[in-house]
């Protein structure tokens, strides 16, 4: 059944007159067409359903699935409104479905039994009547590689606080984590479906904030609705006046999402869930770990530097690459590395704050300075180029002098601390400058060795929203230096930070969407792009006879400042050959008065 028009609220069949009811539409926010499901469906397309944009289950609870024949990733739905794909789920991997059928919800009991090995060996953990958000916190930090569901119907998650891919578990075995649809076998949270059978306040919600006063288990929890009116109406149904909804909006304590339990401390702005400071604390080193997992970014015994500024991303990036190390035993030795650029009033500060993290985390620290390894300090380089291109200068210095401090120490990788809004950034950047080789690996999380004296890079907090590494240096209480650079109020990044920071009010999946689309990006065939060479004076990557370094180094010492600003590749070989420049060059490449 295909209709060009919602269903409006009046005609909407209310449940138990019909087992099962969904409705699919095609564009989001329950625009377009809509088709209404009441039984399994193997091929959408077929159905005559060209898009899932949005889908409202009247009746469920159903699984859809990313391919026809109910193969593929799994989305579990229960009685509610999903928007948008990504209110169903935030694998991220697809937003396509191509199948879908409903869930029998047979039983009020639950037990589940989850098993390291395959074939039910192994360590366990036995599930009874409960949902648990985190195996982690319960003691268990195994594989699970095989399933036994004695009762009732539950649905399994790759990562802690029902997050990541979804496992459908009916009644019955699993041998093998194939047969469950695992690529590989982890689950580290799971919680029970439940229909309005058993619950007549309705199933789980991703969404579900609100508690009332006398029902604060998960049953009395409220659904969160896309209209403010909807919400005052269902309240009202539910024997609510309209000041106790304020009341309770502005007044009630909120549940943590996760475990229930305890009150929640803060909203994630990367999911919208309300959690308490500890399940905050494990779902953001979670999403490290899992991050630094899946890149296969270490190797047990690597000697790891990470690169400090005192700021609030690498004083973070320090604490949890501690932690986690020391939790899953990766076996990396840590040092820090810091660079002092030589900016009076700021990085003096910042590299007390780096020294006091080096004794708070008790790891070694090595400093490079711009005067020890150029011979110029970034005052005295504002002083002949002024404040408009100063930023370009100090970027390159700085990526050269971390090389430079990593091979010092004989390190084999360098940890920074980029965050998602950075790479999301440089990604937005590049486009506008229209720079492909730059945009077609700026989004890499790691790098491999380009060359002699350049040291692999990784970026463990890629996927973390600076927002959540905010909230997490505050409610840790780490010790991080605040104050922004002192020249760099006109950088370009500063344009692209906020116009990125509109983009997240509107909608903050847009960090995240951004960053997916550059990884996804490709270069058409035939398009010329930069070989990479080495510099012929020091030895450094670049893909021009002289690196960035070399020729700002030679414009600075030469009283030539513009000389690495702009395209001048055609005086690399007058540079080289220690040719004096024509009266002409030389007035275009000096600085004007400042």
């Amino acid at each position: 059944m295909a209709t060009d028009h919602p269903i409006p609220a009046s005609k909407q069949q209310q449940p138990g007159t019909s087992a099962f009811k969904l409705v699919i539409y095609e564009q989001e926010n329950f625009q377009g067409r809509c088709h209404e499901l009441t039984g399994p469906c193997n091929n959408l397309q077929e159905a005559g359903v060209e898009k899932v944009g949005s889908i409202l289950v009247l009746c469920g609870p159903w699984v859809g699935y990313e391919q026809t024949s109910c193969k593929g990733e799994q989305y579990v739905f229960e009685k509610g409104e999903y928007p948008r794909w990504d209110s169903w789920t935030n694998s991220r991997r697809s937003d396509t479905i191509l199948a879908f059928r409903p869930i029998k919800v047979d039983s009020q009991e639950h037990k589940i039994v989850l098993y390291e090995n395959p074939g039910f060996a192994g360590k366990k953990i036995e599930i009874i009547d409960d949902d648990v958000p985190s195996f982690h916190a319960h003691g268990y930090q195994e594989k699970v590689s095989s399933v036994r569901v004695q009762s009732g119907t539950w649905v399994g998650y790759q990562y802690p606080g029902y997050r990541g891919y979804q496992y459908l578990f009916e009644k019955g075995e699993y041998k093998d984590s194939t047969e469950f649809g695992a690529q590989i076998p982890q689950i580290q949270s799971v919680r029970r479906i439940r229909d309005m059978q058993w619950h007549q306040r309705g199933a789980f919600h991703p969404h579900a904030q609100w508690q009332t006063p006398n029902n604060r288990g998960t049953a009395g929890r409220l659904h969160f609705l896309f209209s403010r009116e909807a919400r005052r109406k269902v309240l009202r149904k539910q024997g609510f006046d309209k000041s106790l909804l304020f009341y309770w909006k502005l007044k009630m304590p909120v549940s943590c999402s996760s475990c229930g339990e305890k009150r929640a401390a803060l909203k994630r702005p990367k999911t919208g869930h309300s959690l308490c400071k500890e399940c905050f604390f494990m779902a953001f080193e979670e999403e490290v770990h899992q991050t630094i997992v899946n890149a296969s970014l270490f190797k047990s015994g690597e000697s790891v530097a990470i690169a400090a500024s005192g700021g609030k991303d690498s004083t973070v990036l320090a604490h949890v690459m501690k932690v986690l190390n020391e939790r899953y035993n990766y076996g990396l030795e840590l040092t820090l590395i810091s660079v002092d650029e030589g900016i009076t009033g700021y990085r003096d500060d910042s590299l007390e704050t780096v020294k006091r993290n080096q004794q708070q985390y008790e790891l070694p620290l090595k400093i490079v300075s711009y005067e020890e390894l150029y011979g110029w300090t970034m005052d005295a380089i504002v002083k002949q180029v002024g404040l408009k291109n100063n930023c370009t200068f100090c970027g390159v210095f700085r990526r050269q002098a971390l090389d430079r401090g990593a091979l010092m120490l004989k390190v084999d990788k360098i940890c920074t601390g980029h965050n998602a809004d950075d790479v999301a950034e440089t990604v937005l950047m590049n486009v506008l400058r229209g720079d492909i080789a730059r945009l077609r690996r700026c989004t890499a999380i790691s790098t491999a060795s380009e060359g002699e004296g350049v040291v692999p890079r990784c970026k463990p907090l890629k996927y973390a929203y600076e927002k959540e590494i905010v909230l997490y240096a505050y409610f840790k209480k780490l010790d991080y230096f605040s104050t922004e650079c002192i020249y760099s109020p006109n950088a370009y990044r500063g344009h692209a930070r906020t116009f990125l920071k509109d983009l997240e009010s509107i909608r903050p999946s847009s960090i995240i969407d951004i960053i997916h689309s550059g990884e996804n990006l490709s270069v058409r065939e035939g398009v010329k792009m930069p070989v990479q060479g080495t510099c012929s004076r020091c030895g450094y990557i670049s893909s021009q006879a002289l690196c960035k370094s070399c020729v700002l180094l030679e414009g600075l010492n030469r009283g030539l400042p513009k000389l690495g600003i702009g395209k001048h590749h055609r005086l690399h070989g007058k540079i080289l050959s220690q040719q004096p420049l024509t009266e002409k060059e030389e007035r275009k490449l000096k600085s004007v008065e400042f």
